[in-house]
Protein backbone atom coordinates (compact mmCIF):
# COMPACT_ATOMS: atom_id res chain seq x y z
CA UNK A 1 0.00 0.00 0.00
CA UNK A 2 1.51 3.75 -0.75
CA UNK A 3 1.42 6.24 1.64
CA UNK A 4 1.73 9.78 0.57
CA UNK A 5 4.55 12.14 1.88
CA UNK A 6 2.11 14.67 3.18
CA UNK A 7 0.84 12.20 5.48
CA UNK A 8 4.17 10.96 6.73
CA UNK A 9 5.02 14.64 7.34
CA UNK A 10 1.59 14.97 9.19
CA UNK A 11 2.23 12.67 11.61
CA UNK A 12 5.44 13.74 11.83
CA UNK A 13 4.70 16.88 12.87
CA UNK A 14 2.24 16.06 15.49
CA UNK A 15 4.39 13.38 17.59
CA UNK A 16 7.01 16.02 17.53
CA UNK A 17 4.65 18.18 19.25
CA UNK A 18 2.97 16.00 21.52
CA UNK A 19 6.68 15.68 22.70
CA UNK A 20 7.27 19.19 23.37
CA UNK A 21 3.72 20.10 24.69
CA UNK A 22 4.43 17.10 27.34
CA UNK A 23 8.10 18.51 28.51
CA UNK A 24 6.52 21.78 29.14
CA UNK A 25 3.66 20.27 31.38
CA UNK A 26 6.75 18.33 33.20
CA UNK A 27 9.00 21.04 33.85
CA UNK A 28 5.62 23.19 35.20
CA UNK A 29 5.40 20.86 37.82
CA UNK A 30 7.56 21.71 41.21
CA UNK A 31 9.42 18.76 42.45
CA UNK A 32 10.03 17.43 45.83
CA UNK A 33 13.69 18.38 45.27
CA UNK A 34 15.54 20.96 43.27
CA UNK A 35 16.93 19.11 39.99
CA UNK A 36 18.76 20.01 36.78
CA UNK A 37 16.56 21.22 33.71
CA UNK A 38 17.35 19.01 30.53
CA UNK A 39 16.09 20.43 27.55
CA UNK A 40 16.70 19.16 24.13
CA UNK A 41 15.61 19.96 20.72
CA UNK A 42 15.47 17.64 17.75
CA UNK A 43 15.08 18.74 13.69
CA UNK A 44 13.92 16.20 11.02
CA UNK A 45 15.31 16.81 8.21
CA UNK A 46 14.09 14.08 5.75
CA UNK A 47 11.68 11.35 6.01
CA UNK A 48 11.69 7.96 7.83
CA UNK A 49 12.97 5.03 5.62
CA UNK A 50 14.15 1.99 7.57
CA UNK A 51 16.23 -0.64 5.13
CA UNK A 52 18.23 -3.30 5.73
CA UNK A 53 21.37 -4.05 3.43
CA UNK A 54 22.14 -7.17 1.71
CA UNK A 55 25.18 -9.18 4.71
CA UNK A 56 28.36 -9.86 2.54
CA UNK A 57 29.07 -13.35 2.91
CA UNK A 58 32.52 -15.15 2.91
CA UNK A 59 31.92 -18.04 -0.25
CA UNK A 60 36.05 -19.44 0.88
CA UNK A 61 35.40 -23.24 2.39
CA UNK A 62 37.63 -25.00 4.49
CA UNK A 63 40.39 -26.96 3.28
CA UNK A 64 42.99 -29.16 4.72
CA UNK A 65 46.59 -27.35 3.72
CA UNK A 66 49.29 -30.49 4.00
CA UNK A 67 52.35 -28.77 2.93
CA UNK A 68 55.62 -28.60 5.45
CA UNK A 69 56.23 -25.67 6.99
CA UNK A 70 59.24 -24.60 7.70
CA UNK A 71 60.62 -23.53 11.54
CA UNK A 72 62.75 -20.76 10.99
CA UNK A 73 66.30 -21.17 12.96
CA UNK A 74 66.41 -18.58 15.70
CA UNK A 75 69.89 -17.92 17.43
CA UNK A 76 69.75 -15.45 20.58
CA UNK A 77 72.17 -15.31 23.39
CA UNK A 78 71.14 -12.96 27.02
CA UNK A 79 73.75 -11.16 28.30
CA UNK A 80 74.29 -11.37 31.67
CA UNK A 81 74.21 -8.76 34.22
CA UNK A 82 75.01 -8.50 37.94
CA UNK A 83 71.68 -7.65 39.61
CA UNK A 84 72.97 -4.94 42.65
CA UNK A 85 70.65 -5.77 45.85
CA UNK A 86 71.96 -3.56 48.51
CA UNK A 87 70.98 -5.29 51.90
CA UNK A 88 69.87 -3.17 54.57
CA UNK A 89 70.95 -4.87 57.67
CA UNK A 90 68.65 -3.72 60.75
CA UNK A 91 70.81 -4.17 64.11
CA UNK A 92 69.19 -6.95 66.04
CA UNK A 93 68.64 -6.51 70.00
CA UNK A 94 71.28 -8.22 72.02
CA UNK A 95 69.79 -11.49 73.62
CA UNK A 96 69.65 -11.43 77.02
CA UNK A 97 71.10 -14.41 78.65
CA UNK A 98 70.01 -15.98 81.70
CA UNK A 99 72.74 -17.39 84.32
CA UNK A 100 72.28 -20.99 84.62
CA UNK A 101 71.86 -21.81 88.26
CA UNK A 102 74.43 -23.04 90.05
CA UNK A 103 73.72 -26.07 91.27
CA UNK A 104 74.57 -26.82 95.18
CA UNK A 105 77.80 -28.10 96.82
CA UNK A 106 77.91 -30.19 100.15
CA UNK A 107 80.85 -30.19 102.23
CA UNK A 108 80.37 -33.32 103.25
CA UNK A 109 79.17 -36.56 102.52
CA UNK A 110 78.47 -39.23 104.59
CA UNK A 111 77.84 -42.77 103.85
CA UNK A 112 77.28 -46.13 106.17
CA UNK A 113 75.96 -49.52 106.44
CA UNK A 114 76.41 -52.78 107.75
CA UNK A 115 75.20 -56.45 106.01
CA UNK A 116 75.51 -60.47 107.20
CA UNK A 117 79.32 -61.55 108.02
CA UNK A 118 79.02 -59.13 111.11
CA UNK A 119 79.83 -56.42 108.04
CA UNK A 120 80.73 -53.09 108.94
CA UNK A 121 81.10 -50.13 106.68
CA UNK A 122 81.77 -46.36 106.56
CA UNK A 123 82.85 -43.54 104.62
CA UNK A 124 82.99 -39.71 105.16
CA UNK A 125 84.00 -36.97 102.38
CA UNK A 126 85.07 -33.62 103.45
CA UNK A 127 85.93 -30.99 100.91
CA UNK A 128 85.80 -27.33 100.04
CA UNK A 129 83.34 -25.27 98.21
CA UNK A 130 84.07 -23.46 94.80
CA UNK A 131 86.62 -21.99 94.46
CA UNK A 132 89.78 -20.10 92.05
CA UNK A 133 92.45 -20.50 94.69
CA UNK A 134 92.39 -23.90 96.57
CA UNK A 135 90.85 -27.21 96.79
CA UNK A 136 91.31 -29.14 99.87
CA UNK A 137 89.75 -32.42 100.74
CA UNK A 138 89.38 -35.16 103.48
CA UNK A 139 88.32 -39.04 102.94
CA UNK A 140 88.27 -41.51 105.41
CA UNK A 141 87.18 -45.26 105.06
CA UNK A 142 86.40 -48.42 107.17
CA UNK A 143 85.21 -51.55 105.79
CA UNK A 144 85.51 -54.77 107.53
CA UNK A 145 83.61 -58.73 108.31
CA UNK A 146 84.00 -60.91 110.69
CA UNK A 147 82.09 -64.09 109.41
CA UNK A 148 83.34 -67.49 109.55
CA UNK A 149 84.00 -69.78 106.63
CA UNK A 150 82.90 -73.47 107.26
CA UNK A 151 86.24 -75.83 107.98
CA UNK A 152 88.31 -72.98 108.06
CA UNK A 153 90.22 -70.50 110.07
CA UNK A 154 89.21 -67.33 111.01
CA UNK A 155 88.47 -65.21 108.07
CA UNK A 156 88.38 -61.64 110.00
CA UNK A 157 89.49 -58.49 108.03
CA UNK A 158 89.38 -55.04 107.73
CA UNK A 159 90.45 -51.73 105.57
CA UNK A 160 91.62 -48.12 106.83
CA UNK A 161 91.90 -45.73 104.71
CA UNK A 162 92.27 -41.45 105.46
CA UNK A 163 93.83 -39.08 103.32
CA UNK A 164 94.13 -35.17 103.04
CA UNK A 165 94.92 -33.52 99.79
CA UNK A 166 95.47 -30.04 99.46
CA UNK A 167 96.04 -27.78 95.71
CA UNK A 168 97.14 -24.16 95.73
CA UNK A 169 96.41 -22.73 92.87
CA UNK A 170 98.40 -19.57 90.94
CA UNK A 171 98.40 -17.91 88.21
CA UNK A 172 100.43 -20.35 85.82
CA UNK A 173 101.75 -22.84 88.33
CA UNK A 174 99.93 -24.99 90.86
CA UNK A 175 100.68 -26.99 94.14
CA UNK A 176 99.06 -30.10 95.25
CA UNK A 177 100.12 -32.15 98.31
CA UNK A 178 98.67 -35.25 99.90
CA UNK A 179 99.20 -37.38 103.15
CA UNK A 180 97.95 -40.54 103.82
CA UNK A 181 97.67 -43.38 106.17
CA UNK A 182 96.70 -47.07 105.22
CA UNK A 183 96.03 -49.93 107.35
CA UNK A 184 95.17 -53.77 106.10
CA UNK A 185 94.34 -56.41 108.88
CA UNK A 186 94.08 -59.70 108.09
CA UNK A 187 94.15 -63.43 108.77
CA UNK A 188 95.80 -66.14 107.05
CA UNK A 189 92.86 -68.08 107.43
CA UNK A 190 93.60 -70.93 104.60
CA UNK A 191 94.41 -73.97 106.48
CA UNK A 192 91.55 -76.41 107.82
CA UNK A 193 92.24 -77.07 111.49
CA UNK A 194 90.82 -80.27 111.34
CA UNK A 195 94.24 -81.26 109.15
CA UNK A 196 96.08 -80.48 112.58
CA UNK A 197 93.98 -82.22 115.26
CA UNK A 198 97.27 -82.09 117.71
CA UNK A 199 97.85 -78.69 117.18
CA UNK A 200 96.01 -75.74 119.49
CA UNK A 201 95.69 -72.40 116.83
CA UNK A 202 95.13 -69.33 118.21
CA UNK A 203 93.37 -66.63 116.24
CA UNK A 204 96.34 -64.00 117.04
CA UNK A 205 98.72 -66.98 115.52
CA UNK A 206 97.83 -66.17 112.06
CA UNK A 207 97.04 -62.46 112.23
CA UNK A 208 98.71 -60.10 110.12
CA UNK A 209 99.02 -56.33 109.72
CA UNK A 210 100.25 -53.95 107.09
CA UNK A 211 100.10 -50.51 107.55
CA UNK A 212 101.52 -47.45 104.59
CA UNK A 213 102.44 -43.87 106.16
CA UNK A 214 103.57 -41.60 103.75
CA UNK A 215 103.12 -38.26 101.78
CA UNK A 216 103.41 -36.73 98.46
CA UNK A 217 104.23 -33.22 96.70
CA UNK A 218 103.72 -32.22 93.41
CA UNK A 219 104.78 -28.73 91.33
CA UNK A 220 103.78 -28.39 87.96
CA UNK A 221 103.44 -25.38 85.59
CA UNK A 222 100.06 -24.85 83.64
CA UNK A 223 101.34 -21.60 80.86
CA UNK A 224 98.86 -20.21 78.77
CA UNK A 225 102.14 -19.37 76.44
CA UNK A 226 102.85 -22.70 74.51
CA UNK A 227 106.28 -20.98 73.86
CA UNK A 228 107.34 -20.91 77.58
CA UNK A 229 109.34 -23.99 79.47
CA UNK A 230 106.92 -26.32 80.96
CA UNK A 231 107.85 -28.27 84.03
CA UNK A 232 107.04 -30.38 86.84
CA UNK A 233 108.67 -31.55 89.52
CA UNK A 234 107.29 -34.08 92.08
CA UNK A 235 108.57 -35.88 95.50
CA UNK A 236 106.94 -38.41 97.41
CA UNK A 237 107.64 -40.73 100.23
CA UNK A 238 105.94 -43.11 102.16
CA UNK A 239 107.03 -45.89 105.03
CA UNK A 240 105.07 -49.47 104.81
CA UNK A 241 105.52 -52.37 107.68
CA UNK A 242 103.62 -56.01 108.67
CA UNK A 243 103.58 -57.53 112.14
CA UNK A 244 106.32 -59.55 110.67
CA UNK A 245 110.12 -58.14 110.05
CA UNK A 246 109.34 -56.88 106.73
CA UNK A 247 108.89 -53.07 105.95
CA UNK A 248 109.96 -50.74 103.73
CA UNK A 249 111.03 -47.12 103.09
CA UNK A 250 110.84 -45.68 99.34
CA UNK A 251 111.93 -42.18 98.62
CA UNK A 252 110.89 -41.05 94.93
CA UNK A 253 111.56 -37.81 92.77
CA UNK A 254 110.51 -37.09 89.39
CA UNK A 255 110.85 -34.17 86.96
CA UNK A 256 109.50 -33.02 83.72
CA UNK A 257 110.74 -30.34 81.14
CA UNK A 258 109.43 -30.03 77.45
CA UNK A 259 109.59 -27.11 75.24
CA UNK A 260 107.74 -26.31 71.92
CA UNK A 261 110.46 -25.65 68.78
CA UNK A 262 110.85 -25.96 65.46
CA UNK A 263 113.54 -28.04 65.53
CA UNK A 264 113.47 -29.55 61.83
CA UNK A 265 112.50 -26.65 60.39
CA UNK A 266 109.54 -28.22 58.14
CA UNK A 267 106.88 -25.85 59.23
CA UNK A 268 105.31 -27.69 62.16
CA UNK A 269 106.29 -27.13 65.70
CA UNK A 270 107.59 -30.26 67.57
CA UNK A 271 108.22 -30.30 71.33
CA UNK A 272 111.39 -31.14 72.83
CA UNK A 273 111.33 -32.80 76.50
CA UNK A 274 113.12 -34.77 79.18
CA UNK A 275 111.82 -37.02 81.85
CA UNK A 276 113.98 -37.62 84.77
CA UNK A 277 113.70 -39.39 88.32
CA UNK A 278 114.91 -41.51 90.62
CA UNK A 279 113.32 -44.03 93.11
CA UNK A 280 115.11 -45.22 96.64
CA UNK A 281 113.95 -48.41 97.85
CA UNK A 282 115.43 -49.42 101.71
CA UNK A 283 113.58 -52.66 102.27
CA UNK A 284 114.14 -54.87 105.21
CA UNK A 285 112.63 -58.81 105.54
CA UNK A 286 114.29 -61.65 108.04
CA UNK A 287 116.92 -61.79 105.58
CA UNK A 288 118.07 -58.38 106.19
CA UNK A 289 118.17 -55.06 104.62
CA UNK A 290 118.39 -54.27 101.23
CA UNK A 291 119.03 -50.65 99.61
CA UNK A 292 118.62 -50.35 95.89
CA UNK A 293 117.15 -47.25 93.79
CA UNK A 294 116.58 -46.76 89.83
CA UNK A 295 117.73 -43.66 87.83
CA UNK A 296 115.68 -42.78 84.86
CA UNK A 297 116.76 -40.40 82.14
CA UNK A 298 114.33 -40.50 79.28
CA UNK A 299 114.80 -37.49 76.29
CA UNK A 300 112.10 -37.93 73.93
CA UNK A 301 110.28 -35.65 71.20
CA UNK A 302 106.40 -35.02 70.10
CA UNK A 303 104.87 -33.81 66.86
CA UNK A 304 101.81 -33.01 65.72
CA UNK A 305 101.08 -33.06 62.04
CA UNK A 306 97.70 -32.52 61.09
CA UNK A 307 96.10 -35.87 61.65
CA UNK A 308 98.64 -37.24 62.87
CA UNK A 309 100.70 -37.44 65.78
CA UNK A 310 104.59 -38.75 66.58
CA UNK A 311 106.21 -39.13 70.05
CA UNK A 312 109.99 -41.01 70.19
CA UNK A 313 112.81 -41.35 72.76
CA UNK A 314 115.29 -43.41 74.71
CA UNK A 315 114.55 -44.47 77.99
CA UNK A 316 117.92 -45.20 80.21
CA UNK A 317 117.83 -47.07 83.44
CA UNK A 318 119.81 -47.27 86.00
CA UNK A 319 119.76 -49.59 88.71
CA UNK A 320 121.92 -49.76 91.91
CA UNK A 321 122.25 -52.40 94.68
CA UNK A 322 123.43 -55.42 95.24
CA UNK A 323 123.25 -55.61 91.74
CA UNK A 324 124.05 -52.84 89.40
CA UNK A 325 122.67 -52.38 85.93
CA UNK A 326 122.14 -50.13 82.68
CA UNK A 327 119.18 -51.01 80.39
CA UNK A 328 118.40 -48.76 76.94
CA UNK A 329 115.30 -49.24 75.94
CA UNK A 330 113.63 -47.11 72.73
CA UNK A 331 110.71 -45.76 72.83
CA UNK A 332 108.02 -44.57 70.38
CA UNK A 333 104.86 -44.16 69.67
CA UNK A 334 102.60 -42.92 66.31
CA UNK A 335 98.92 -41.92 66.53
CA UNK A 336 96.32 -41.75 63.70
CA UNK A 337 92.48 -40.07 63.93
CA UNK A 338 91.21 -41.67 60.71
CA UNK A 339 87.80 -40.76 61.54
CA UNK A 340 87.69 -36.93 63.24
CA UNK A 341 85.93 -37.17 66.70
CA UNK A 342 85.37 -40.64 65.74
CA UNK A 343 87.82 -43.07 65.17
CA UNK A 344 92.03 -43.53 66.52
CA UNK A 345 93.82 -46.03 66.42
CA UNK A 346 97.20 -45.81 67.57
CA UNK A 347 100.67 -48.13 68.19
CA UNK A 348 104.02 -48.48 69.96
CA UNK A 349 106.60 -50.26 71.56
CA UNK A 350 108.70 -49.73 74.99
CA UNK A 351 110.22 -51.24 77.85
CA UNK A 352 110.76 -51.05 81.58
CA UNK A 353 112.97 -52.09 84.71
CA UNK A 354 111.09 -52.04 88.71
CA UNK A 355 112.40 -53.23 91.92
CA UNK A 356 110.21 -55.68 93.54
CA UNK A 357 108.74 -54.04 97.06
CA UNK A 358 106.71 -54.85 99.85
CA UNK A 359 103.69 -52.42 98.24
CA UNK A 360 103.25 -53.94 94.61
CA UNK A 361 103.36 -57.36 95.90
CA UNK A 362 100.75 -56.81 98.69
CA UNK A 363 98.68 -55.10 96.11
CA UNK A 364 98.59 -58.81 94.46
CA UNK A 365 98.41 -61.14 97.22
CA UNK A 366 98.41 -60.06 101.04
CA UNK A 367 98.83 -63.42 102.32
CA UNK A 368 103.11 -63.74 101.50
CA UNK A 369 105.17 -65.09 103.50
CA UNK A 370 108.00 -62.76 105.74
CA UNK A 371 110.29 -63.75 103.64
CA UNK A 372 110.38 -62.19 100.44
CA UNK A 373 113.55 -61.91 97.55
CA UNK A 374 113.59 -58.68 96.57
CA UNK A 375 114.51 -58.40 92.55
CA UNK A 376 114.77 -56.21 89.67
CA UNK A 377 111.70 -57.08 87.75
CA UNK A 378 112.50 -56.24 83.56
CA UNK A 379 109.82 -55.74 80.88
CA UNK A 380 112.74 -56.21 78.35
CA UNK A 381 110.01 -55.62 75.43
CA UNK A 382 106.48 -54.42 74.93
CA UNK A 383 104.95 -53.64 71.58
CA UNK A 384 101.37 -52.52 70.92
CA UNK A 385 98.28 -51.03 69.17
CA UNK A 386 94.79 -50.35 69.30
CA UNK A 387 92.02 -47.80 68.71
CA UNK A 388 90.35 -45.56 70.40
CA UNK A 389 86.54 -44.98 69.01
CA UNK A 390 83.49 -42.63 69.37
CA UNK A 391 80.74 -44.34 67.40
CA UNK A 392 78.36 -42.03 68.57
CA UNK A 393 77.41 -39.72 71.52
CA UNK A 394 76.16 -42.61 73.21
CA UNK A 395 78.52 -45.65 72.08
CA UNK A 396 82.21 -46.16 72.88
CA UNK A 397 84.37 -49.05 71.80
CA UNK A 398 87.73 -49.62 72.46
CA UNK A 399 90.25 -52.09 71.58
CA UNK A 400 94.12 -52.73 72.47
CA UNK A 401 96.63 -55.72 71.63
CA UNK A 402 100.52 -56.08 73.13
CA UNK A 403 103.05 -58.60 73.32
CA UNK A 404 105.64 -58.49 75.94
CA UNK A 405 108.82 -60.10 77.42
CA UNK A 406 109.11 -60.44 81.20
CA UNK A 407 112.66 -61.10 82.78
CA UNK A 408 112.05 -62.16 86.53
CA UNK A 409 107.95 -62.05 86.89
CA UNK A 410 107.00 -62.55 90.15
CA UNK A 411 104.67 -65.76 90.84
CA UNK A 412 103.07 -66.75 93.77
CA UNK A 413 103.45 -70.40 95.09
CA UNK A 414 102.16 -72.11 98.65
CA UNK A 415 105.45 -71.89 100.92
CA UNK A 416 105.62 -75.37 102.02
CA UNK A 417 107.74 -74.52 105.10
CA UNK A 418 104.89 -72.21 106.57
CA UNK A 419 103.81 -75.07 108.78
CA UNK A 420 100.43 -74.57 108.27
CA UNK A 421 100.48 -74.23 104.41
CA UNK A 422 98.85 -71.12 104.88
CA UNK A 423 101.02 -68.35 103.13
CA UNK A 424 102.41 -67.55 99.66
CA UNK A 425 106.22 -67.76 98.64
CA UNK A 426 107.54 -65.21 96.03
CA UNK A 427 109.51 -66.82 92.98
CA UNK A 428 110.28 -65.49 89.70
CA UNK A 429 110.12 -66.69 86.30
CA UNK A 430 110.71 -65.42 82.50
CA UNK A 431 106.99 -64.80 80.79
CA UNK A 432 106.00 -63.90 77.26
CA UNK A 433 102.61 -62.50 77.66
CA UNK A 434 100.31 -61.48 74.91
CA UNK A 435 96.92 -59.33 75.77
CA UNK A 436 93.87 -58.81 74.20
CA UNK A 437 91.78 -56.62 75.65
CA UNK A 438 88.08 -55.01 74.38
CA UNK A 439 86.30 -51.89 76.17
CA UNK A 440 82.40 -51.44 75.34
CA UNK A 441 80.47 -48.50 77.08
CA UNK A 442 76.80 -47.39 76.27
CA UNK A 443 75.70 -43.93 77.86
CA UNK A 444 72.36 -42.72 77.61
CA UNK A 445 72.24 -39.32 78.97
CA UNK A 446 72.64 -39.51 82.86
CA UNK A 447 69.50 -42.31 83.19
CA UNK A 448 71.50 -45.30 81.60
CA UNK A 449 75.17 -46.45 82.01
CA UNK A 450 76.28 -49.88 80.65
CA UNK A 451 80.04 -51.06 79.97
CA UNK A 452 81.40 -54.50 79.52
CA UNK A 453 85.27 -54.76 79.74
CA UNK A 454 87.32 -58.28 79.23
CA UNK A 455 90.70 -59.35 78.80
CA UNK A 456 92.15 -62.20 77.29
CA UNK A 457 95.53 -63.57 78.26
CA UNK A 458 98.28 -66.09 77.01
CA UNK A 459 101.23 -67.19 78.81
CA UNK A 460 104.40 -68.68 78.18
CA UNK A 461 106.47 -69.41 80.98
CA UNK A 462 110.47 -70.94 80.77
CA UNK A 463 110.82 -72.77 83.97
CA UNK A 464 107.19 -72.94 85.44
CA UNK A 465 104.65 -75.76 84.31
CA UNK A 466 102.35 -72.92 84.06
CA UNK A 467 101.73 -68.91 84.76
CA UNK A 468 100.80 -69.51 88.31
CA UNK A 469 97.70 -67.79 89.17
CA UNK A 470 97.26 -65.87 86.12
CA UNK A 471 93.54 -66.86 84.31
CA UNK A 472 93.17 -66.60 80.87
CA UNK A 473 90.31 -64.79 80.49
CA UNK A 474 88.73 -61.93 82.49
CA UNK A 475 85.09 -60.16 82.02
CA UNK A 476 83.60 -57.56 83.95
CA UNK A 477 80.09 -55.95 83.27
CA UNK A 478 78.61 -53.01 85.15
CA UNK A 479 75.24 -51.23 84.91
CA UNK A 480 73.78 -48.57 86.52
CA UNK A 481 69.96 -46.81 85.66
CA UNK A 482 68.66 -43.77 87.45
CA UNK A 483 65.02 -43.60 87.52
CA UNK A 484 63.89 -40.14 87.58
CA UNK A 485 66.78 -39.33 89.90
CA UNK A 486 65.04 -40.75 92.40
CA UNK A 487 65.91 -44.53 92.73
CA UNK A 488 69.19 -45.67 91.18
CA UNK A 489 69.63 -49.41 90.04
CA UNK A 490 73.28 -50.49 90.01
CA UNK A 491 74.42 -54.25 88.60
CA UNK A 492 77.95 -55.83 88.37
CA UNK A 493 79.07 -59.21 86.85
CA UNK A 494 82.65 -60.40 87.54
CA UNK A 495 83.54 -63.55 85.63
CA UNK A 496 87.16 -64.63 85.82
CA UNK A 497 88.53 -67.96 84.43
CA UNK A 498 90.33 -71.09 85.80
CA UNK A 499 93.77 -70.68 87.61
CA UNK A 500 96.76 -73.23 88.17
CA UNK A 501 98.44 -73.62 91.45
CA UNK A 502 101.18 -74.78 92.31
CA UNK A 503 100.68 -76.51 96.14
CA UNK A 504 101.20 -79.87 97.94
CA UNK A 505 99.70 -82.47 96.40
CA UNK A 506 96.68 -84.34 98.15
CA UNK A 507 95.26 -87.68 98.36
CA UNK A 508 92.93 -88.15 95.87
CA UNK A 509 90.68 -90.55 98.21
CA UNK A 510 90.78 -88.62 101.92
CA UNK A 511 91.66 -85.42 100.10
CA UNK A 512 94.38 -84.76 103.39
CA UNK A 513 97.89 -83.36 102.18
CA UNK A 514 100.43 -85.93 101.42
CA UNK A 515 103.53 -85.63 103.76
CA UNK A 516 106.32 -85.07 102.48
CA UNK A 517 105.17 -82.45 100.61
CA UNK A 518 105.26 -82.76 96.95
CA UNK A 519 104.41 -79.82 95.34
CA UNK A 520 102.14 -80.25 92.01
CA UNK A 521 99.84 -78.49 89.74
CA UNK A 522 96.52 -77.89 91.16
CA UNK A 523 93.32 -76.06 88.79
CA UNK A 524 91.36 -73.79 90.68
CA UNK A 525 87.77 -73.42 88.91
CA UNK A 526 86.74 -70.42 87.46
CA UNK A 527 83.93 -68.65 89.21
CA UNK A 528 81.10 -65.31 88.61
CA UNK A 529 80.31 -63.06 91.30
CA UNK A 530 77.16 -61.45 90.47
CA UNK A 531 76.04 -58.11 92.07
CA UNK A 532 72.87 -55.95 92.72
CA UNK A 533 72.21 -52.58 94.31
CA UNK A 534 69.46 -50.12 94.69
CA UNK A 535 69.36 -46.51 96.19
CA UNK A 536 66.33 -44.35 97.45
CA UNK A 537 67.14 -40.45 96.84
CA UNK A 538 64.63 -39.84 100.53
CA UNK A 539 65.75 -35.93 99.46
CA UNK A 540 68.85 -34.62 97.63
CA UNK A 541 70.79 -35.05 101.01
CA UNK A 542 69.19 -38.16 102.41
CA UNK A 543 69.35 -41.48 100.15
CA UNK A 544 68.75 -45.18 101.73
CA UNK A 545 70.86 -48.23 99.72
CA UNK A 546 70.79 -51.84 99.72
CA UNK A 547 73.49 -54.27 97.97
CA UNK A 548 73.27 -58.10 97.22
CA UNK A 549 76.75 -59.27 96.80
CA UNK A 550 77.54 -62.96 95.68
CA UNK A 551 73.66 -63.94 94.41
CA UNK A 552 74.78 -67.28 93.36
CA UNK A 553 76.22 -68.46 96.86
CA UNK A 554 79.32 -69.09 95.49
CA UNK A 555 81.81 -70.15 97.42
CA UNK A 556 84.83 -70.03 95.08
CA UNK A 557 88.80 -69.79 95.75
CA UNK A 558 90.61 -67.14 94.55
CA UNK A 559 94.15 -68.34 95.98
CA UNK A 560 94.27 -71.81 96.97
CA UNK A 561 92.87 -73.00 100.30
CA UNK A 562 91.28 -69.30 100.55
CA UNK A 563 87.75 -69.79 99.95
CA UNK A 564 85.70 -66.45 99.22
CA UNK A 565 82.25 -65.56 101.40
CA UNK A 566 78.96 -66.70 99.73
CA UNK A 567 75.84 -64.90 99.23
CA UNK A 568 75.84 -61.52 101.29
CA UNK A 569 73.93 -58.15 101.76
CA UNK A 570 74.67 -54.63 103.11
CA UNK A 571 72.81 -52.32 103.68
CA UNK A 572 72.47 -48.34 104.50
CA UNK A 573 71.94 -44.56 104.47
CA UNK A 574 74.32 -41.91 102.96
CA UNK A 575 73.69 -38.00 103.87
CA UNK A 576 75.13 -34.86 102.73
CA UNK A 577 75.35 -31.60 104.83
Amino acid sequence: MKVSKYKILTVTLVCSLVSVVSTTVLAQVKPAKPAKTYNEEITVVAPFDPIIPDAFKISSNPAIDDSITKVPVMNYSVAPRMAEVKPVIEPLPAVKLVAEPISKLYRNYIRAGAGNYSALYGELFMSSLRSKQYLTSVHLKHQSAAGKIKDYGPPTNSRNEADVTATKYFDELTLTGKAYYYRDGLHLYGYKPGDFPDTVIQKDDVKQRYYTAGASATFSSNYKDKDKLNHSVGLSFYHMAGMNEARENNVHLTTTFDKRYDLFKVGFGQVLGVTAGYNHLNQVDSLGITNSGILTINPFIKADVNEYSFMAGIDLKIATGPVSVVRLYPVAEARLELIPDVLKVYAGFTGSIERSSLQNITEQNLYISSVIPWNYEYEKFRIYGGFKSNISRIFNFNGSISSSTFENNPLFVTDNNAYLLNSFAVIYDNINAVKLKGELEFVKAEHLRLALNGTYSHYKTLRQQYAWYKPAYEVEFTARYDIQSKIVITAKAVFNGPVWALAPKTDSITGETIKPYIMAATELKGWADLNLGAEYRFTKALSFWINFNNLTNNKYYRWNNYRSYGFNLMGGVSYSF
